[in-house]
């Protein structure tokens, strides 16, 4: 197993430290798309009747709104559906914000539902940085946000994903969908930006929980559990694992587990030595959840399962999301040098890409 201290070899391992640079601007990226975005100008008819929110992306431009739509339930003032696909829902209409989400702005799944949206004269607004989506937004006069993405030179949206968390909040805030007060979120950043030292490369793996926790994770399945206002990072750590890593990974919530899952552990036999249940424990889960994971714990272990309990520590709900954010990019950057892969690079998704516009 490769040493997670030799920095030296992991820099020719990953070809530099593009990678590297970016997971350690994760804060940097929340504050600039943040406070970039609140100053997107929007026509009074971006003001008022709103009813519902649609936001089309994804992979590393659709997690990022999952992360906001579970973290901010109890803020948001209209409902958010998450479309990934190609085909906007029938509802959709003049009342309908529709935020376009793309990295590259070349999503052919995005740029689908960008037409479709224009059809139903929607409200449409997004963010990108750049491609057929940013010439989409600026031929019809779309509001959008422009990344401008100086804290991601790995150039993945995966790793560059606080640019969207921050950019859609931005929007958000800016048309007044969320009832929120911008200093706690600016005070999230502040804690993020201090924990993040915890997890650098250049703290020894003795002093490193992410590097420990990397080297538990190696070579097994792990199962990401979260909760509540965590469940949309359960879902980021999960993408960024499987991409990041090369690694297989998943994430499941509870309390849906609890009325399933469990009952799945006993098959096959070699499960067993191949599963890890990784526990992100907040003590900011309400009382009912608290108990679900003491109990949950206890009957995974009692199927011969391997558990790793993982208590975060901000004091607020957003500082914990924002904590497990950088988890999930630290843990997924050291597994890919566990299993010296070059992070940057995503053969089979380009290749898939690739024979999907040979086939039109």
């Amino acid at each position: 197993m490769i040493s997670l201290d030799d920095i030296k070899k992991i820099l020719r391992l990953q070809g530099g430290d593009k990678v590297i640079i970016s997971v350690n601007s994760l804060a940097l990226q929340l504050e600039q798309s943040f406070n970039e975005s609140l100053a997107v100008d929007f026509e009074n008819k971006y003001l008022k009747k709103i009813e519902n929110i649609v936001v089309c992306g994804m992979g590393g431009s659709r997690f990022p709104a999952f992360i906001i739509k579970e973290l901010f339930k109890e803020s948001l003032k209209k409902p958010v559906i998450i479309n990934d696909n190609y085909n906007l829902p029938y509802f959709v209409n003049e009342k309908t914000l529709v935020i376009l989400s793309s990295y590259s702005g070349t999503t052919e799944e995005v740029l689908a539902m960008a037409n479709q949206a224009k059809e139903k004269k929607a409200k449409i607004t997004g963010l990108t940085v750049g491609g057929e989506l940013k010439d989409f937004f600026e031929k019809n006069n779309y509001p959008f946000y422009l990344i401008r993405p100086f804290y991601n030179p790995s150039n993945q949206p995966r790793i560059g994903f606080g640019y969207f968390v921050g950019g859609i909040l931005g929007l958000l805030f800016k048309l007044n969908l969320i009832d929120e007060k911008k200093e706690n979120i600016y005070q999230a950043i502040g804690f993020l930006k201090n924990k993040i030292n915890d997890y650098k490369i250049e703290v020894e793996t003795k002093k490193n929980k992410i590097k420990q926790l990397a080297q538990e994770i190696y070579q097994k399945y792990p199962f990401y559990i979260v909760s509540e206002h965590l469940a949309g990072v359960g879902n980021a750590v999960a993408n960024q694992t499987n991409e990041t890593a090369k690694s297989i990974s998943d994430f499941r919530i509870i309390p849906e587990l609890n009325h399933h899952l469990m009952e799945g552990l006993k098959f096959p036999e070699a499960i067993k030595n191949l599963l890890v249940f990784v526990f992100f424990y907040s003590s900011s889960y309400s009382l009912s959840i608290q108990k679900r994971y003491l109990i949950t714990k206890e009957v995974v272990e009692k199927n011969q399962i391997k558990t790793i309990w993982f208590e975060l520590e901000g004091k607020t709900k957003i500082e914990q999301a924002f904590e497990l954010m950088a988890v999930g990019s630290f843990l997924s950057l050291y597994l890919s040098v566990l299993y010296e892969q070059d992070p940057k690079i995503i053969p089979y998704v380009d290749y898939f890409k690739k024979k999907l516009k040979e086939m039109k």
